[in-house]
Protein backbone atom coordinates (compact mmCIF):
# COMPACT_ATOMS: atom_id res chain seq x y z
CA UNK A 1 0.00 0.00 0.00
CA UNK A 2 1.44 3.39 -0.73
CA UNK A 3 2.51 5.26 2.23
CA UNK A 4 0.85 8.97 1.45
CA UNK A 5 -2.96 6.55 1.21
CA UNK A 6 -3.10 6.42 5.15
CA UNK A 7 -0.56 9.17 6.08
CA UNK A 8 -3.01 11.75 4.77
CA UNK A 9 -6.35 10.22 5.99
CA UNK A 10 -6.76 12.72 8.69
CA UNK A 11 -9.53 12.86 11.58
CA UNK A 12 -9.92 14.97 14.10
CA UNK A 13 -8.51 13.68 17.79
CA UNK A 14 -11.86 14.04 19.53
CA UNK A 15 -14.36 12.66 17.14
CA UNK A 16 -12.14 8.83 17.96
CA UNK A 17 -12.44 9.82 21.26
CA UNK A 18 -16.27 10.40 21.33
CA UNK A 19 -16.99 7.38 19.41
CA UNK A 20 -14.89 5.74 21.91
CA UNK A 21 -17.39 6.91 24.36
CA UNK A 22 -20.89 6.96 22.44
CA UNK A 23 -20.63 3.57 20.73
CA UNK A 24 -18.52 2.00 23.45
CA UNK A 25 -17.49 -1.86 24.04
CA UNK A 26 -18.74 -2.44 20.14
CA UNK A 27 -16.57 0.16 18.94
CA UNK A 28 -13.56 -0.10 21.05
CA UNK A 29 -13.15 -3.82 20.81
CA UNK A 30 -12.59 -3.37 17.03
CA UNK A 31 -8.63 -2.99 15.60
CA UNK A 32 -7.41 0.43 16.00
CA UNK A 33 -7.08 0.55 11.88
CA UNK A 34 -10.79 -0.68 11.74
CA UNK A 35 -11.93 1.84 14.43
CA UNK A 36 -9.99 4.97 12.31
CA UNK A 37 -11.25 3.77 9.37
CA UNK A 38 -15.58 4.35 10.54
CA UNK A 39 -13.96 7.60 11.62
CA UNK A 40 -12.82 8.25 8.56
CA UNK A 41 -16.31 7.46 6.90
CA UNK A 42 -18.20 9.37 9.60
CA UNK A 43 -16.13 12.61 9.40
CA UNK A 44 -15.71 12.64 5.35
CA UNK A 45 -19.60 11.31 4.19
CA UNK A 46 -21.63 13.45 7.26
CA UNK A 47 -23.01 16.01 5.21
CA UNK A 48 -23.37 15.62 1.64
CA UNK A 49 -21.12 17.24 -1.41
CA UNK A 50 -20.54 17.30 -4.99
CA UNK A 51 -17.10 14.89 -3.68
CA UNK A 52 -18.92 12.73 -2.19
CA UNK A 53 -22.62 12.41 -3.53
CA UNK A 54 -24.02 9.15 -5.36
CA UNK A 55 -24.93 10.10 -8.78
CA UNK A 56 -27.96 7.75 -8.83
CA UNK A 57 -29.11 8.04 -4.95
CA UNK A 58 -29.10 11.61 -4.30
CA UNK A 59 -29.61 11.06 -0.66
CA UNK A 60 -27.10 8.55 -0.36
CA UNK A 61 -22.59 9.22 -0.46
CA UNK A 62 -20.48 7.12 -2.29
CA UNK A 63 -17.43 4.63 -1.51
CA UNK A 64 -15.67 3.17 -4.29
CA UNK A 65 -13.05 -0.13 -3.99
CA UNK A 66 -10.12 1.35 -2.92
CA UNK A 67 -11.72 4.08 -0.54
CA UNK A 68 -13.17 0.87 1.42
CA UNK A 69 -9.91 -0.65 1.59
CA UNK A 70 -7.82 2.10 2.71
CA UNK A 71 -8.39 1.40 6.50
CA UNK A 72 -9.95 -2.51 6.17
CA UNK A 73 -7.37 -4.12 3.45
CA UNK A 74 -10.35 -5.63 1.49
CA UNK A 75 -13.96 -5.26 1.23
CA UNK A 76 -14.69 -8.36 2.16
CA UNK A 77 -13.70 -7.38 5.59
CA UNK A 78 -15.44 -4.28 5.57
CA UNK A 79 -18.77 -6.27 4.81
CA UNK A 80 -18.33 -8.82 7.62
CA UNK A 81 -17.77 -5.95 10.36
CA UNK A 82 -20.22 -3.59 9.06
CA UNK A 83 -23.17 -6.38 7.66
CA UNK A 84 -22.50 -9.83 8.21
CA UNK A 85 -20.59 -10.52 11.39
CA UNK A 86 -16.84 -11.13 12.33
CA UNK A 87 -14.80 -12.83 14.86
CA UNK A 88 -12.09 -11.24 16.92
CA UNK A 89 -9.10 -13.06 18.90
CA UNK A 90 -5.62 -11.89 20.15
CA UNK A 91 -2.64 -11.79 17.37
CA UNK A 92 -0.70 -15.19 17.90
CA UNK A 93 3.09 -14.75 18.46
CA UNK A 94 5.99 -17.29 18.34
CA UNK A 95 5.64 -18.36 22.52
CA UNK A 96 2.11 -17.65 22.98
CA UNK A 97 -0.20 -15.04 22.13
CA UNK A 98 -0.37 -11.36 22.17
CA UNK A 99 -2.43 -8.58 23.44
CA UNK A 100 -2.87 -7.09 20.03
CA UNK A 101 -6.34 -7.77 18.52
CA UNK A 102 -6.61 -10.02 15.00
CA UNK A 103 -9.63 -9.94 12.73
CA UNK A 104 -11.03 -12.72 10.72
CA UNK A 105 -13.66 -13.33 8.69
CA UNK A 106 -14.06 -16.77 9.29
CA UNK A 107 -14.77 -18.70 12.51
CA UNK A 108 -10.48 -19.97 14.09
CA UNK A 109 -10.11 -21.86 17.44
CA UNK A 110 -10.22 -19.58 20.38
CA UNK A 111 -11.82 -16.14 18.85
CA UNK A 112 -15.29 -14.81 19.04
CA UNK A 113 -17.90 -13.85 16.77
CA UNK A 114 -19.63 -10.66 17.33
CA UNK A 115 -22.37 -9.32 15.37
CA UNK A 116 -22.39 -6.69 12.66
CA UNK A 117 -22.18 -2.88 13.10
CA UNK A 118 -24.38 -1.75 11.15
CA UNK A 119 -23.12 1.92 11.35
CA UNK A 120 -22.72 2.44 7.50
CA UNK A 121 -26.39 1.47 5.29
CA UNK A 122 -25.76 0.21 1.93
CA UNK A 123 -28.76 2.29 0.03
CA UNK A 124 -27.62 1.42 -3.80
CA UNK A 125 -25.40 -1.23 -5.09
CA UNK A 126 -23.42 -0.57 -7.49
CA UNK A 127 -24.79 -1.68 -10.49
CA UNK A 128 -22.83 -3.99 -12.79
CA UNK A 129 -20.42 -4.52 -10.13
CA UNK A 130 -18.13 -2.26 -7.86
CA UNK A 131 -14.86 -3.58 -9.83
CA UNK A 132 -16.74 -1.80 -12.75
CA UNK A 133 -14.40 1.64 -13.20
CA UNK A 134 -16.80 4.32 -12.01
CA UNK A 135 -19.40 2.11 -10.62
CA UNK A 136 -19.72 2.74 -6.79
CA UNK A 137 -22.28 1.91 -4.16
CA UNK A 138 -24.51 4.26 -2.28
CA UNK A 139 -24.44 4.23 1.27
CA UNK A 140 -26.10 6.47 4.53
CA UNK A 141 -24.93 6.91 7.85
CA UNK A 142 -26.89 5.38 10.57
CA UNK A 143 -29.15 6.89 12.86
CA UNK A 144 -27.05 6.20 15.86
CA UNK A 145 -24.26 7.28 14.20
CA UNK A 146 -25.76 10.62 12.56
CA UNK A 147 -27.35 11.41 16.16
CA UNK A 148 -23.22 11.10 17.71
CA UNK A 149 -21.98 12.98 15.06
CA UNK A 150 -24.57 15.83 15.95
CA UNK A 151 -23.82 16.07 19.41
CA UNK A 152 -20.50 15.95 18.83
CA UNK A 153 -20.62 18.99 16.57
CA UNK A 154 -23.05 20.81 19.31
CA UNK A 155 -19.95 20.00 21.54
CA UNK A 156 -17.48 21.56 19.48
CA UNK A 157 -18.99 24.48 18.33
CA UNK A 158 -20.40 25.62 21.58
CA UNK A 159 -16.18 25.40 23.12
CA UNK A 160 -14.56 26.74 20.40
CA UNK A 161 -11.75 28.17 22.81
CA UNK A 162 -11.28 24.77 23.94
CA UNK A 163 -8.02 22.87 23.91
CA UNK A 164 -6.71 22.23 20.01
CA UNK A 165 -6.16 18.19 20.27
CA UNK A 166 -5.23 18.45 16.61
CA UNK A 167 -5.81 16.89 13.86
CA UNK A 168 -4.32 13.06 13.16
CA UNK A 169 -3.83 10.48 10.88
CA UNK A 170 -4.30 6.86 11.45
CA UNK A 171 -0.71 6.75 13.63
CA UNK A 172 -1.80 9.53 15.83
CA UNK A 173 0.58 11.56 13.90
CA UNK A 174 -0.20 15.63 13.20
CA UNK A 175 -0.83 17.17 10.17
CA UNK A 176 1.67 19.48 10.56
CA UNK A 177 4.14 16.69 10.87
CA UNK A 178 3.11 14.47 8.35
CA UNK A 179 3.27 17.22 5.53
CA UNK A 180 6.75 18.17 5.94
CA UNK A 181 7.57 14.80 4.86
CA UNK A 182 5.64 15.27 1.28
CA UNK A 183 7.09 18.53 0.97
CA UNK A 184 3.93 20.71 1.83
CA UNK A 185 -0.21 19.56 1.36
CA UNK A 186 0.46 17.91 -1.61
CA UNK A 187 1.12 14.16 -1.77
CA UNK A 188 1.70 12.42 -4.79
CA UNK A 189 1.95 9.49 -5.93
CA UNK A 190 1.50 9.06 -9.87
CA UNK A 191 2.89 12.12 -11.52
CA UNK A 192 6.76 12.68 -11.22
CA UNK A 193 6.76 16.47 -10.09
CA UNK A 194 9.64 17.39 -7.48
CA UNK A 195 8.29 17.61 -3.86
CA UNK A 196 9.44 21.01 -3.24
CA UNK A 197 6.68 21.75 -6.45
CA UNK A 198 4.12 22.30 -3.41
CA UNK A 199 1.95 24.83 -1.41
CA UNK A 200 1.34 24.75 2.55
CA UNK A 201 -1.06 22.15 4.11
CA UNK A 202 -2.32 25.05 6.72
CA UNK A 203 -5.09 27.38 5.31
CA UNK A 204 -6.15 30.64 6.94
CA UNK A 205 -9.73 30.41 7.28
CA UNK A 206 -12.33 33.67 8.16
CA UNK A 207 -14.13 32.58 10.84
CA UNK A 208 -16.40 36.08 11.26
CA UNK A 209 -17.50 35.86 8.13
CA UNK A 210 -18.38 31.68 7.88
CA UNK A 211 -20.62 32.64 10.91
CA UNK A 212 -21.98 35.63 9.33
CA UNK A 213 -22.72 33.44 6.45
CA UNK A 214 -24.16 30.36 8.63
CA UNK A 215 -26.52 33.20 10.07
CA UNK A 216 -27.89 34.16 6.78
CA UNK A 217 -28.20 30.09 6.30
CA UNK A 218 -30.43 29.66 9.33
CA UNK A 219 -32.84 32.04 7.83
CA UNK A 220 -33.40 30.37 4.92
CA UNK A 221 -33.37 27.14 6.82
CA UNK A 222 -36.14 28.73 8.97
CA UNK A 223 -38.27 30.16 6.56
CA UNK A 224 -37.98 26.66 4.75
CA UNK A 225 -39.60 24.77 7.82
CA UNK A 226 -41.62 27.55 8.94
CA UNK A 227 -43.48 26.81 5.56
CA UNK A 228 -43.27 22.98 5.56
CA UNK A 229 -41.19 23.22 1.64
CA UNK A 230 -38.50 21.62 1.16
CA UNK A 231 -37.37 23.89 -2.05
CA UNK A 232 -38.26 27.37 -2.84
CA UNK A 233 -37.84 27.95 -6.66
CA UNK A 234 -35.85 31.27 -7.72
CA UNK A 235 -37.85 34.14 -8.67
CA UNK A 236 -41.17 32.86 -7.24
CA UNK A 237 -43.19 34.90 -4.79
CA UNK A 238 -42.11 32.98 -1.91
CA UNK A 239 -38.23 32.63 -2.55
CA UNK A 240 -38.43 36.75 -3.12
CA UNK A 241 -40.05 36.30 0.29
CA UNK A 242 -36.87 34.59 2.14
CA UNK A 243 -34.51 36.72 0.19
CA UNK A 244 -36.45 39.99 1.73
CA UNK A 245 -35.93 38.21 5.14
CA UNK A 246 -32.33 36.78 4.26
CA UNK A 247 -31.29 40.59 3.18
CA UNK A 248 -32.92 42.12 6.38
CA UNK A 249 -31.18 40.03 8.44
CA UNK A 250 -27.96 40.06 6.50
CA UNK A 251 -27.82 43.75 6.98
CA UNK A 252 -28.80 44.24 10.81
CA UNK A 253 -25.85 41.47 11.39
CA UNK A 254 -22.89 43.72 9.38
CA UNK A 255 -24.23 46.90 11.37
CA UNK A 256 -24.04 44.94 14.69
CA UNK A 257 -20.47 44.31 14.24
CA UNK A 258 -17.76 46.23 15.95
CA UNK A 259 -14.74 47.66 15.34
CA UNK A 260 -12.92 44.74 17.40
CA UNK A 261 -14.84 42.22 15.07
CA UNK A 262 -13.10 43.13 12.07
CA UNK A 263 -9.42 43.58 13.19
CA UNK A 264 -7.09 41.45 11.38
CA UNK A 265 -10.07 40.57 8.90
CA UNK A 266 -10.61 41.74 5.30
CA UNK A 267 -14.01 42.12 4.77
CA UNK A 268 -15.90 43.43 1.73
CA UNK A 269 -18.04 45.78 2.70
CA UNK A 270 -19.83 46.73 -0.81
CA UNK A 271 -20.45 43.17 -2.13
CA UNK A 272 -21.49 40.22 -0.16
CA UNK A 273 -19.86 37.44 -2.06
CA UNK A 274 -21.58 34.51 -0.09
CA UNK A 275 -25.20 35.91 -0.14
CA UNK A 276 -24.60 36.82 -3.97
CA UNK A 277 -23.76 33.40 -4.65
CA UNK A 278 -26.64 31.23 -2.49
CA UNK A 279 -29.18 33.90 -4.29
CA UNK A 280 -28.15 32.62 -7.86
CA UNK A 281 -30.09 29.53 -7.55
CA UNK A 282 -32.92 27.91 -5.84
CA UNK A 283 -33.16 27.71 -2.12
CA UNK A 284 -33.43 23.89 -0.98
CA UNK A 285 -33.91 22.59 2.36
CA UNK A 286 -31.14 20.02 1.16
CA UNK A 287 -28.59 22.73 -0.25
CA UNK A 288 -28.90 24.84 3.02
CA UNK A 289 -28.34 22.03 5.32
CA UNK A 290 -25.04 20.92 3.19
CA UNK A 291 -23.60 24.24 3.53
CA UNK A 292 -24.50 24.77 7.52
CA UNK A 293 -22.34 21.20 7.49
CA UNK A 294 -19.74 22.71 5.41
CA UNK A 295 -19.19 25.54 7.68
CA UNK A 296 -19.23 23.98 10.77
CA UNK A 297 -16.76 21.30 10.11
CA UNK A 298 -14.35 23.97 9.02
CA UNK A 299 -14.87 25.78 12.31
CA UNK A 300 -14.25 22.33 14.06
CA UNK A 301 -11.23 21.97 12.13
CA UNK A 302 -10.09 25.33 13.16
CA UNK A 303 -10.94 24.35 16.55
CA UNK A 304 -8.97 21.29 16.42
CA UNK A 305 -6.03 23.30 14.68
CA UNK A 306 -6.36 26.48 15.90
CA UNK A 307 -5.32 29.92 14.77
CA UNK A 308 -7.90 30.17 12.60
CA UNK A 309 -6.17 27.16 10.08
CA UNK A 310 -7.75 24.06 8.47
CA UNK A 311 -5.48 21.62 7.38
CA UNK A 312 -6.31 20.79 2.92
CA UNK A 313 -4.40 17.61 1.67
CA UNK A 314 -4.43 17.17 -1.86
CA UNK A 315 -3.65 13.82 -3.53
CA UNK A 316 -3.54 12.81 -7.23
CA UNK A 317 -6.26 10.89 -9.40
CA UNK A 318 -5.51 9.34 -12.44
CA UNK A 319 -4.89 12.14 -14.56
CA UNK A 320 -3.12 14.27 -12.19
CA UNK A 321 -5.37 16.48 -11.00
CA UNK A 322 -5.36 17.60 -7.25
CA UNK A 323 -8.26 16.82 -5.23
CA UNK A 324 -8.90 17.62 -1.54
CA UNK A 325 -9.57 15.00 0.98
CA UNK A 326 -13.03 15.26 2.26
CA UNK A 327 -13.65 17.94 -0.14
CA UNK A 328 -12.07 20.51 2.03
CA UNK A 329 -12.90 23.51 0.46
CA UNK A 330 -12.39 22.60 -2.94
CA UNK A 331 -15.44 20.53 -2.86
CA UNK A 332 -17.84 22.99 -0.77
CA UNK A 333 -20.27 25.23 -2.24
CA UNK A 334 -18.88 28.41 -3.50
CA UNK A 335 -21.00 30.43 -1.06
CA UNK A 336 -19.08 28.57 1.78
CA UNK A 337 -15.97 29.21 -0.21
CA UNK A 338 -16.71 32.28 -0.48
CA UNK A 339 -17.07 32.97 2.93
CA UNK A 340 -13.88 30.79 4.18
CA UNK A 341 -11.35 32.60 2.23
CA UNK A 342 -13.44 36.15 1.94
CA UNK A 343 -10.83 38.92 0.97
CA UNK A 344 -8.69 35.79 -1.39
CA UNK A 345 -8.35 36.24 -4.81
CA UNK A 346 -9.08 34.02 -7.51
CA UNK A 347 -6.92 33.27 -10.99
CA UNK A 348 -9.11 31.35 -13.00
CA UNK A 349 -7.22 30.16 -16.78
CA UNK A 350 -9.77 31.16 -19.03
CA UNK A 351 -11.51 28.23 -20.88
CA UNK A 352 -8.42 25.98 -20.31
CA UNK A 353 -9.17 22.91 -21.64
CA UNK A 354 -10.73 24.30 -24.80
CA UNK A 355 -7.94 26.54 -25.12
CA UNK A 356 -4.96 24.09 -24.47
CA UNK A 357 -6.84 21.68 -27.20
CA UNK A 358 -6.48 24.41 -30.03
CA UNK A 359 -3.19 24.93 -29.27
CA UNK A 360 -1.91 21.07 -29.32
CA UNK A 361 -3.67 20.83 -32.62
CA UNK A 362 -2.18 24.20 -34.02
CA UNK A 363 1.65 22.63 -32.89
CA UNK A 364 0.41 19.39 -35.15
CA UNK A 365 -0.60 21.69 -37.76
CA UNK A 366 -4.02 20.35 -37.84
CA UNK A 367 -7.00 22.56 -38.76
CA UNK A 368 -11.43 21.21 -39.83
CA UNK A 369 -13.82 22.95 -39.87
CA UNK A 370 -15.41 22.03 -36.29
CA UNK A 371 -12.61 23.33 -34.73
CA UNK A 372 -14.20 27.42 -35.41
CA UNK A 373 -16.66 26.12 -32.70
CA UNK A 374 -13.94 25.68 -30.31
CA UNK A 375 -12.49 29.03 -31.05
CA UNK A 376 -15.50 30.56 -31.19
CA UNK A 377 -16.60 29.19 -27.58
CA UNK A 378 -13.19 30.51 -26.60
CA UNK A 379 -13.30 34.06 -27.50
CA UNK A 380 -16.72 34.46 -26.12
CA UNK A 381 -18.10 31.94 -24.06
CA UNK A 382 -20.38 33.72 -21.63
CA UNK A 383 -22.47 35.05 -24.50
CA UNK A 384 -22.32 31.62 -26.11
CA UNK A 385 -23.67 29.80 -23.01
CA UNK A 386 -26.37 32.36 -22.79
CA UNK A 387 -27.49 31.75 -26.32
CA UNK A 388 -27.19 27.90 -26.00
CA UNK A 389 -29.52 27.86 -22.65
CA UNK A 390 -32.24 30.34 -24.96
CA UNK A 391 -32.20 28.04 -27.79
CA UNK A 392 -32.28 24.72 -25.41
CA UNK A 393 -34.72 26.19 -22.85
CA UNK A 394 -32.81 25.69 -19.83
CA UNK A 395 -30.58 27.25 -17.71
CA UNK A 396 -26.67 28.87 -18.08
CA UNK A 397 -25.72 26.05 -15.50
CA UNK A 398 -27.31 23.22 -17.35
CA UNK A 399 -25.07 24.95 -20.88
CA UNK A 400 -21.89 24.78 -19.15
CA UNK A 401 -22.09 21.69 -17.67
CA UNK A 402 -23.15 19.38 -20.67
CA UNK A 403 -20.24 21.67 -22.67
CA UNK A 404 -17.78 20.24 -19.56
CA UNK A 405 -19.20 16.77 -19.91
CA UNK A 406 -18.76 16.82 -23.50
CA UNK A 407 -14.95 18.42 -23.07
CA UNK A 408 -14.29 15.49 -21.27
CA UNK A 409 -15.64 12.75 -23.94
CA UNK A 410 -19.33 12.12 -23.09
CA UNK A 411 -21.06 11.05 -25.88
CA UNK A 412 -24.47 12.93 -26.90
CA UNK A 413 -26.86 10.55 -26.35
CA UNK A 414 -30.19 10.06 -25.09
CA UNK A 415 -29.92 6.92 -23.26
CA UNK A 416 -30.22 6.23 -19.01
CA UNK A 417 -26.27 5.74 -17.97
CA UNK A 418 -24.66 8.69 -19.92
CA UNK A 419 -23.74 12.10 -18.35
CA UNK A 420 -25.81 13.88 -20.44
CA UNK A 421 -28.53 12.02 -19.15
CA UNK A 422 -28.07 12.75 -15.82
CA UNK A 423 -27.25 16.68 -16.51
CA UNK A 424 -31.04 16.90 -18.08
CA UNK A 425 -32.69 15.20 -14.86
CA UNK A 426 -34.39 12.68 -17.46
CA UNK A 427 -36.17 15.16 -19.34
CA UNK A 428 -36.73 13.35 -23.10
CA UNK A 429 -37.70 16.72 -24.59
CA UNK A 430 -34.92 19.07 -23.36
CA UNK A 431 -32.24 15.88 -24.09
CA UNK A 432 -33.80 15.65 -27.81
CA UNK A 433 -32.83 19.52 -27.94
CA UNK A 434 -29.26 19.33 -27.01
CA UNK A 435 -28.18 16.06 -28.66
CA UNK A 436 -29.77 17.38 -32.09
CA UNK A 437 -28.39 20.97 -31.51
CA UNK A 438 -26.05 22.24 -34.59
CA UNK A 439 -23.68 23.82 -31.91
CA UNK A 440 -22.97 21.07 -29.45
CA UNK A 441 -23.20 18.38 -32.51
CA UNK A 442 -20.38 20.33 -34.08
CA UNK A 443 -18.29 20.71 -30.57
CA UNK A 444 -18.31 16.87 -29.91
CA UNK A 445 -17.71 16.37 -33.00
CA UNK A 446 -13.86 18.64 -32.74
CA UNK A 447 -13.38 16.04 -29.64
CA UNK A 448 -13.89 13.16 -31.93
CA UNK A 449 -11.23 14.49 -34.90
CA UNK A 450 -9.21 15.86 -32.04
CA UNK A 451 -8.82 12.01 -30.86
CA UNK A 452 -7.62 10.63 -34.25
CA UNK A 453 -4.84 13.41 -34.15
CA UNK A 454 -3.45 13.37 -31.18
CA UNK A 455 -4.07 9.82 -29.61
CA UNK A 456 -4.31 7.94 -33.02
CA UNK A 457 -3.72 4.51 -32.41
CA UNK A 458 -1.14 4.56 -29.42
CA UNK A 459 -1.74 2.11 -27.43
CA UNK A 460 -0.36 3.82 -24.19
CA UNK A 461 -0.09 8.07 -23.82
CA UNK A 462 1.55 9.50 -21.43
CA UNK A 463 0.57 13.27 -20.49
CA UNK A 464 2.47 16.19 -19.09
CA UNK A 465 3.48 14.97 -15.98
CA UNK A 466 4.23 11.96 -16.84
CA UNK A 467 1.11 9.78 -16.15
CA UNK A 468 0.98 6.62 -18.48
CA UNK A 469 -2.49 5.13 -19.44
CA UNK A 470 -3.76 2.39 -21.64
CA UNK A 471 -5.94 3.94 -24.09
CA UNK A 472 -9.19 1.82 -23.70
CA UNK A 473 -11.37 4.24 -24.55
CA UNK A 474 -10.38 7.24 -27.07
CA UNK A 475 -12.02 10.43 -25.30
CA UNK A 476 -11.06 9.34 -21.88
CA UNK A 477 -7.67 9.12 -23.12
CA UNK A 478 -7.96 13.21 -24.53
CA UNK A 479 -8.95 14.07 -21.02
CA UNK A 480 -5.95 12.03 -19.78
CA UNK A 481 -3.91 14.45 -22.05
CA UNK A 482 -5.54 17.71 -21.50
CA UNK A 483 -5.95 17.20 -17.86
CA UNK A 484 -2.40 16.49 -17.86
CA UNK A 485 -1.62 19.90 -19.43
CA UNK A 486 -3.91 21.49 -17.39
CA UNK A 487 -1.55 20.03 -14.48
CA UNK A 488 1.67 21.08 -15.77
CA UNK A 489 0.50 24.81 -15.95
CA UNK A 490 -0.79 24.68 -12.11
CA UNK A 491 2.54 23.35 -11.16
CA UNK A 492 4.66 25.89 -13.07
CA UNK A 493 2.31 28.61 -11.17
CA UNK A 494 2.90 26.94 -7.64
CA UNK A 495 6.67 27.21 -8.59
CA UNK A 496 6.95 30.79 -9.21
CA UNK A 497 4.62 32.07 -6.88
CA UNK A 498 4.86 32.33 -3.21
CA UNK A 499 3.73 29.31 -1.20
CA UNK A 500 2.56 31.05 1.67
CA UNK A 501 0.28 33.16 -0.50
CA UNK A 502 -1.28 30.85 -1.91
CA UNK A 503 -4.48 29.72 0.05
CA UNK A 504 -5.73 26.71 -2.50
CA UNK A 505 -5.70 24.63 -5.37
CA UNK A 506 -9.13 24.35 -7.57
CA UNK A 507 -8.05 22.10 -10.40
CA UNK A 508 -8.08 25.14 -13.17
CA UNK A 509 -7.83 28.06 -10.97
CA UNK A 510 -5.65 29.51 -7.80
CA UNK A 511 -6.51 31.17 -4.83
CA UNK A 512 -4.53 33.68 -3.56
CA UNK A 513 -4.49 35.39 -0.29
CA UNK A 514 -3.33 38.84 -1.97
CA UNK A 515 -3.54 40.45 -5.42
CA UNK A 516 -1.55 38.93 -7.84
CA UNK A 517 -0.85 40.12 -11.54
CA UNK A 518 -3.19 38.03 -14.48
CA UNK A 519 -0.68 39.07 -16.98
CA UNK A 520 2.45 37.92 -15.11
CA UNK A 521 0.85 34.68 -14.03
CA UNK A 522 0.39 34.09 -18.14
CA UNK A 523 3.99 35.25 -18.87
CA UNK A 524 5.25 32.62 -16.67
CA UNK A 525 3.20 29.47 -17.99
CA UNK A 526 4.21 31.04 -21.70
CA UNK A 527 7.78 30.70 -20.62
CA UNK A 528 7.48 27.23 -19.28
CA UNK A 529 4.84 25.57 -21.01
CA UNK A 530 4.49 27.08 -24.15
CA UNK A 531 1.31 27.79 -23.79
CA UNK A 532 -0.67 31.13 -24.31
CA UNK A 533 -3.52 31.35 -21.45
CA UNK A 534 -5.50 34.06 -20.25
CA UNK A 535 -6.19 34.30 -16.34
CA UNK A 536 -9.27 35.83 -15.31
CA UNK A 537 -9.62 37.56 -11.56
CA UNK A 538 -12.07 37.37 -9.19
CA UNK A 539 -12.11 38.83 -5.63
CA UNK A 540 -13.96 36.68 -2.85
Amino acid sequence: MKRQILDNENIPRSLLNEAREVLGEEFCRLTHRYQVGYIDIFWNNYGLNRSNRHSKCLDSFKMSREYVTRFFSDQKNFRAVNNNGYYLGLKGVRLGSSNKVSFSRKHKEGYTRYEPTNWVLLTCPAHGGENVVGRHAGYQLAPKVVEMMENWLIKQLADEDGEAQGVINLNGDRVEVVAKGYGGGIARDVSKVRSKVNVEVLVKINKMTLRRHKEQLEVVKNYLEEHRLETLVKGSKEWLKAKTKLDESSFSNLEALTDSDLVGVKVNNTKDKPLESLSMKDFTKDGIQQRIIQIDKLLVISKHIGNSKVNVNYYEVSTGRYHTKGAILQGYNKSVRYAALSGCYEYDLEAAHQNILVQLLDKEGASFEELDVVREYISNKVEIRKRLAKELNTSVAIVKTIIQELTYGARLSRYKGVAIYDTCNGDEQLIERVITHHWLKAYSSTFTIANKILVGRKRKITNAVGIKVDVDNKRSALAHILQGCERQILDTVIAHCNRKDMALLLHDCIVFYNKQSPEELSLIVRKETGFSLLFSEEKY
